[in-house]
C-alpha cells in the first residue's frame, strides 16, 4: 500500500462535478425557482399573463430537465465515468439559465417603468450570487451562468444609456461586477479545490491506516494461528492424533501438584500392545499403524470424565493420565478399555494369548505428597506394566 500525497487531476476533477451537482443542484434550482415566483408577481400588471406563464412554464421546465440530469449523474456516477461529458452539459445548463433570464430582462424592460427594471436587475443579481458558494467548486459552471445572465445586461443598458437618467452608470456597474467576480471566483475556486485535496488526503489516509490496521489484525491472526499449530505439532502425535510424551510430561506434572494441592487422588494406566512385533513382521508396518490408530480411538471412547488425557508415550506404549480418580475408579476404566480393544477383534494369528489383539496394563493410583514428580509415577506405572507382562498379558495389575 502506497500513500498518495496529492490527489490525481481527473479524481479532483470527478470531485468537482460531484461537489457542485451534490451542492448546487438545491442552491442554484431553488434559487431560479424563487425567481420565476418573484418575476411572476412583479410583471403581472405590465406584461400579459399569457406570455409569463408561458415564459415560467419554459424556464422551470428547464430548472427540472437540469435537477433530473444532475440526479441521474450522482446516481449513476457518470461524472467518474464520463467527467467530461457531465462538465459540457453543466456548462450548456448553466449557460441557458443565464440566457434565460437575460433575454427575459431585454425583452420585459422597454414595457416596465425603470424602478421596476432595476428591481429586476437586482433579482438576477440575487439569483446569480445565491449559487456562488455551492457553484464555485466549479468556477466555469458559476462564470457560465454569471456571464450569460449579466452581461447581455450590462451591455443593454450601455446601448440605451439615453432612456433613463442612470442606465450608463446601471451599465458600466454592472460590466464592472462581471471583471470583478473574475478575480473573487478564482480565489473562491482555489480555496474550494484546495479544502478538496484536504479531505482526500484525509480520507486516503484514513482507508490507508485502516487497511493497514486490518492487514495487522490478520497477520496477527495467522501468527496466533502458526503459534497455535506448532503448539499442536509440539505436543501432538502425528500417527495417532493423540498427545504425545511432551505433552503427557507437562499434564502429568500439572495434576501432581493440583492433587497435591487439593489433597485429591491421580491415577494413571500405561499400557502395552501385547505381541506388537510379531504383528509387525507378520502383517507389515502399515498394518502396525492402522492398528496404533483403531487402538488410539479405542482409549478416547474407553475416558468418560472430563480432564483424562490419552496420549501415544512411545511405540506401541499408550498412557491415560485419570485426574481424581481413585483405584476403583481408575480399574472400572482399564477393564472397560480391555473389553473395548477385545471388541475390536483386530486379527493377530501370531499372538499366544489370543486371536485377537490385546493390551497389558500398568495402573497406578497415589494421592501425591512430598516430591513425587511425573517421572517416578510413570516409572510407578511402568513396573505394574511389567508384571502384567509377565503374568501372561491381556492383564492389568495395579502398582
Amino acid at each position: 500500500m502506497i500513500y498518495q500525497r496529492h490527489i490525481p487531476n481527473e479524481e479532483l476533477f470527478a470531485s468537482q462535478l460531484e461537489m457542485v451537482m451534490q451542492n448546487g443542484r438545491a442552491a442554484s434550482i431553488a434559487a431560479n425557482v424563487l425567481g420565476v415566483a418573484a418575476a411572476l408577481a412583479l410583471f403581472w400588471q405590465f406584461i400579459p399573463i399569457l406570455w409569463l406563464v408561458l415564459w415560467a412554464f419554459g424556464v422551470s421546465l428547464l430548472l427540472l430537465v437540469r435537477w433530473h440530469y444532475m440526479s441521474n449523474a450522482l446516481v449513476a456516477r457518470h461524472y467518474q465515468q464520463h467527467p467530461a461529458r457531465v462538465y459540457w452539459a453543466l456548462l450548456l445548463g448553466a449557460t441557458l439559465t443565464g440566457l434565460v433570464w437575460s433575454s427575459a430582462f431585454v425583452l420585459m424592460a422597454p414595457r416596465v417603468p425603470d424602478s421596476m427594471q432595476q428591481v429586476f436587475l437586482l433579482l438576477i443579481f440575487m439569483i446569480t450570487l445565491l449559487s456562488l458558494g455551492a457553484t464555485l467548486a466549479l468556477r466555469e459552471y458559476f462564470l457560465a451562468q454569471l456571464y450569460a445572465a449579466l452581461w447581455p445586461i450590462g451591455w443593454w443598458y450601455l446601448v440605451h444609456y439615453w432612456e433613463g437618467p442612470f442606465n450608463l452608470l446601471i451599465g458600466f456597474v454592472t460590466l464592472v461586477i462581471c471583471a470583478l467576480m473574475l478575480p473573487v471566483s478564482e480565489r473562491v475556486h482555489a480555496s474550494i479545490r484546495s479544502l478538496i485535496s484536504v479531505n482526500w488526503q484525509r480520507e486516503t489516509m484514513s482507508r490507508e491506516l485502516a487497511d493497514l490496521t486490518n492487514s495487522l489484525r490478520d497477520r496477527n491472526r495467522q501468527l496466533r494461528d502458526a503459534r497455535r499449530q506448532l503448539t499442536d505439532l509440539a505436543n501432538v502425535d502425528e500417527l495417532t492424533g493423540l498427545g504425545n510424551r511432551r505433552l503427557v510430561n507437562r499434564v502429568l506434572q500439572e495434576e501432581i501438584n493440583r492433587a497435591r494441592r487439593n489433597g485429591g487422588m491421580l491415577s494413571l494406566i500405561l499400557l502395552d500392545v501385547d505381541y506388537f512385533k510379531p504383528y509387525n513382521d507378520t502383517y507389515g508396518h502399515l498394518a502396525g499403524d492402522q492398528v496404533l490408530q483403531q487402538l488410539a480411538d479405542v482409549m478416547q471412547r474407553a475416558v468418560t470424565r472430563a480432564g483424562e488425557v490419552v496420549a501415544r508415550y512411545g511405540g506401541e506404549e499408550f498412557i491415560l493420565i485419570l485426574p481424581g480418580a481413585d483405584q476403583e475408579i481408575a480399574l472400572r476404566t482399564a477393564e472397560r478399555l480391555r473389553q473395548l480393544v477385545i471388541e475390536e477383534h483386530i486379527p493377530h494369528g501370531e499372538s499366544p494369548v489370543a486371536p485377537c489383539i490385546t493390551v497389558s496394563q500398568g495402573l497406578v493410583s497415589i494421592s501425591p505428597d512430598g516430591d513425587l514428580v511425573s517421572g517416578d509415577l510413570v516409572r510407578l506405572a511402568d513396573q505394574a506394566l511389567y508384571r502384567a507382562k509377565d503374568e501372561g498379558r491381556n492383564a492389568i495389575v495395579v502398582g
